[in-house]
């Protein structure tokens, strides 16, 4: 696999809450090392670009406990959501 970049487009100002992971200033570039799977994305509330990748389901489930106080979104390299109640199931 190679480097993937999936762009969470911005969303319309006064949209949405402060828990939404698009920005209302800009789009957010997520970018996917050759072995990650997943990114956890922190709310944009918190900045542009604060977001972890992991290699597996395994760190994926470290980090959101590291971060667990934050609000956050896990998506796959293809953009779309993953289930943080099946990660845990699968991985925990």
């Amino acid at each position: 696999m190679s480097e993937t970049t999936v762009t969470i487009e911005a969303k319309m100002s006064g949209t949405g809450t402060i828990h939404d992971i698009a920005s209302e200033h800009f789009d957010r570039d997520i970018v996917f090392g050759e072995n990650d799977e997943y990114a956890i994305v922190l709310a944009a509330y918190y900045g542009n670009n604060i977001y972890y990748t992991a290699t597996d389901g395994y760190e994926a489930v470290e980090i959101i406990e590291r971060e667990k106080e934050f609000s956050m979104m896990v998506i796959d390299r293809d953009g779309d959501q993953v289930d943080t109640d099946w990660l845990y199931r699968e991985y925990a």
